[in-house]
């Protein structure tokens, strides 16, 4: 067991050499505290004991059976991106540092991963930081509780509890902040990273006055500010919540062990609402966007070309409302959606002819929609660039796409790690993506890339190469923004995923 004494305490530490670099990796940092439905407190006051469990760690969740990947073949369920060799704690209130000194003072980057706000972990192999540790930057992963844990509303002594998931979160930042220092990071020049459910976590981060003076820049990938809940709507919830799996009282909430709180039955829309609770949130974060009363930063944002390839399985296609012949499509997109979602199958088949790549093509919108709507509000208050991922990894043949979070390899360069050969292509457009990433982390700015505001381009990751390009399908989205037709499209995908536990 390898050990490093620094001006916080003594930690456990692993060590490799990367491209001729030095690399240590301190896992397990506990960062908070807190009961199971309880606020955390930030923790760094360490004594003289060895402080850190030098292991991956993860809070409880359901385990996918990896079988079943290779019957779905979704990338979400590879072992590259599941956690099953964490060690599972229900005090998994830790950081994860990669670093490749303690002395120099390096750019950070803190990365929130994804999962839906029920599964994941800091340690997935997928975010692993070594390979960006050895090119000069300093990087934090964190936990934070999952499912009704950490996001379902529950009222204590008469007291409303919410976004405690989102109070880990800024425990965690203002550890950063205060400490990674010590490790060799810079405390001025620290950028905060998520995917999914944890870009939605960054961009609420950025409308928290608390937070956002934790981090200097952003990167938001495939996600941004969602519908929040008013204290009166999370009250209800957490009423209905409880009469939805039969339970009497909060008290008897309060008593369930972990392993029966991660299988009760959760509204999903609901976990990924944050409530404005006059605390993690003063104001409604749409609003203030629109106003352009939040804390401005240099802002990098974008979605993958193929969001929804990832369930694509003809087993999910009844859950999810997609339709196999044309009469029964037309019907649905009529009920569900009215003359709107006809124009934009329309606009979309233009591009996409086959009926049930279209359709995913529709539940893919919201994404996009997010990422043009945020690019230019951010874009007023500061530098903002973004970006489109449409290089195809050939995970699976390539039959998946440029799949939901499939720039996060490329990025965090273990593509080289997974369990797949990799082309000279797939090599390229990593070394492309992390040359622009690395560049905005460390400076603020890409070389060679426009900001959005200059002519309202996005940087498009595709083939062996990078270019500006137009906002796809920017046409379309403006002339529908304002139908409600896009919230009605992610309200029916989450309907189908929360009915049938699609993660």
């Amino acid at each position: 067991m390898l050990t490093k004494k620094l001006n916080l305490g003594e930690f456990i530490y692993e060590k490799e050499t990367i491209n001729g670099n030095d690399i240590y990796s301190f896992l397990g940092i506990p960062y908070a505290k807190a009961e199971t439905f309880g606020m955390p407190k930030i923790t760094d006051n360490y004594g003289d004991k060895i402080i850190n469990s030098g292991l991956g760690m993860r809070f409880p969740q359901n385990d996918v059976p990896p079988f079943i990947n290779f019957l779905m073949k979704n990338p979400m369920m590879r072992k590259e991106i599941l956690t099953i060799n964490d060690k599972t704690d229900e005090n998994a209130f830790v950081l994860n540092i990669w670093t490749s000194d303690i002395e120099t003072k390096k750019p950070v980057l803190v990365f929130i991963h994804g999962g839906g706000f029920t599964y994941g972990s800091g340690t997935t192999p997928l975010y692993n930081g070594k390979y960006l540790a050895a090119k000069g930057i300093v990087v934090v992963t964190i936990n934070y509780r999952l499912s009704a844990p950490g996001f379902i509303p529950v009222v204590i002594d008469g007291k409303l509890s919410a976004n405690r998931g989102f109070f880990d979160q800024q425990c965690a930042l203002k550890w950063v902040r205060k400490n990674i220092s010590s490790f060799g990071g810079d405390t001025k020049n620290i950028t905060l990273m998520g995917q999914s459910a944890g870009a939605l976590s960054a961009s609420m981060h950025l409308k928290s006055k608390e937070s956002s003076e934790n981090f200097d820049k952003m990167i938001i990938c495939s996600g941004g500010t969602n519908d929040c809940l008013s204290e009166e709507e999370a009250e209800k919830i957490a009423n209905s919540f409880l009469k939805r799996n039969r339970i009497d009282n909060t008290e008897m909430l309060l008593s369930l062990p972990w392993k029966k709180l991660i299988k009760l039955k959760m509204p999903l829309e609901v976990l990924s609402s944050p409530v404005i609770d006059g605390d993690f949130l003063k104001d409604d974060p749409k609003k203030a966007m629109e106003t352009g009363e939040f804390s401005p930063k240099i802002v990098m944002i974008g979605s993958t070309g193929d969001e929804m390839k990832m369930v694509d399985n003809k087993s999910w296609y009844k859950a999810l409302g997609i339709a196999t012949k044309e009469e029964k499509f037309n019907k649905n997109c009529l009920r569900l959606y009215g003359s709107d979602g006809l124009i934009l199958a329309e606009e979309l088949r233009k591009k996409h002819p086959e009926l049930i790549d279209m359709q995913f093509k529709m539940m893919e919108m919201p994404f996009h929609v997010t990422v043009l709507q945020e690019l230019k509000l951010y874009s007023k208050k500061a530098p903002c660039y973004g970006y489109r991922m449409n290089f195809v990894p050939n995970i699976w043949n390539g039959m998946r796409g440029a799949y939901h979070c499939a720039e996060l390899p490329f990025f965090f360069g273990t593509i080289q790690n997974m369990d797949y050969s990799i082309t000279n292509e797939n090599i390229i457009q990593m070394e492309i993506i992390q040359n622009d990433w690395l560049a905005f982390i460390k400076e603020g700015k890409i070389p060679g890339r426009e900001p959005f505001e200059e002519r309202e381009r996005i940087i498009l990751y595709e083939g062996t190469e990078a270019k500006l390009i137009d906002f796809p399908e920017r046409k379309i989205i403006e002339d529908l923004q304002d139908s409600g037709l896009f919230k009605k499209i992610l309200k029916s995908f989450m309907k189908g995923r929360d009915e049938n536990f699609i993660a």
